[in-house]
């Protein structure tokens, strides 16, 4: 009687808790892990699957334990990891719903600068790929800017508007050359902007939201079409480098700080080329307002969704 209750303690056991709790330990870990790094699904497909998981994780319990249990425990460890994989499609789900809501939030909240530029809140790089890329554009937009306003100073280009200063600093007529530079620099940046708004769409084009937030963040984000802005900084540029060449020929005299000229046909190029630039500086204005009335629009839409 002894040895067979010996040879019964060093057999194999069941262990259906175990196997069950170590199921439900893997399905938890999924829902946790699964939005990060997969695509959004329907809420049906990611339960079935979630459910598919829990019988898979079943079966392996089986194999290494479940078998040797009763009926009972058998039958209840399958409803159970079948229950927990459903409930663990739910919330991967409601974690794609959540994510959902917090990456339109930062459109939602965008607030503008004096000279009508776009601010995000501090956390919009952390809410979401698409605000990480809008955050980043935003940024680099600002930083180029800045280089290309910085390029004009350090030309001179104010001293083409004024004899007294172009008096006192007449290289800058000496230069007109650098000019085209400058408008390399142009170019360069409306390409990293076009570069930076076609990422901002495929992230667009992938993020789990319906159709009328994607168009509203589009319009915001990456909008499309011709780039406005330079055009426009190029026609500041020809006209200002058709001035430099004028200015450069001496023919003008300082006239109660006014530009005078000796040559009537100089007087009237020189009228037509600064008609020239302030319609181009004009134009440049416009499209900062209206890029500011178009995000606000679309800023609205985004909002109404949200709510």
């Amino acid at each position: 009687m002894s040895d067979e209750y010996d040879a019964e303690l060093g057999g194999p056991h069941d262990h259906p808790v175990i196997a069950a709790l170590a199921g439900c330990v893997v399905l938890v870990a999924a829902t946790v892990l699964v939005p990060h790094f997969l695509p959004a699904q329907p809420q049906m497909t990611l339960v079935g699957t979630g459910v598919a998981a829990g019988f898979a994780l079943w079966l392996i319990g089986f194999v290494v334990t479940t078998r040797l249990s009763s009926l009972g425990w058998k039958a209840g460890s399958l409803a159970f990891l079948l229950a927990v994989g459903a409930l663990a499609g739910y919330l991967t789900h409601r974690q794609y719903e959540a994510g959902g809501r917090e990456d339109p939030s930062s459109f939602a909240e965008i607030a503008f600068g004096p000279q009508g530029n776009p601010i995000l809140p501090r956390d919009a790089a952390g809410r979401g790929a698409v605000s990480r890329l809008y955050a980043e554009a935003v940024a680099a937009d600002a930083s180029e800017r800045r280089d290309y306003d910085a390029a004009l100073a350090k030309f001179g280009v104010g001293n083409l508007s004024s004899p007294y200063l172009l008096a006192q600093n007449p290289q800058t007529i000496a230069r007109c050359g650098d000019l085209a530079g400058i408008r390399t620099l142009a170019q360069e940046q409306a390409g990293k902007r076009a570069e930076r708004a076609e990422a901002i769409g495929k992230a667009i084009d992938a993020a789990a939201f319906d159709a009328p937030m994607k168009e509203a963040i589009r319009t915001i984000a990456a909008p499309g079409g011709a780039d406005g802005r330079l055009a426009s900084q190029l026609a500041f540029l020809d006209g200002t480098a058709e001035l430099c060449a004028l200015l450069a020929k001496r023919s003008w005299y300082n006239a109660n700080a006014y530009f005078g000229f000796n040559s009537g046909g100089d007087a009237a190029r020189y009228k037509a080329l600064q008609a020239k630039r302030a319609e181009a500086a004009g134009a440049s204005e416009k499209i900062d307002k209206d890029a500011m009335a178009r995000i606000k629009a679309a800023q609205e839409q985004v909002r109404a969704a949200l709510s």
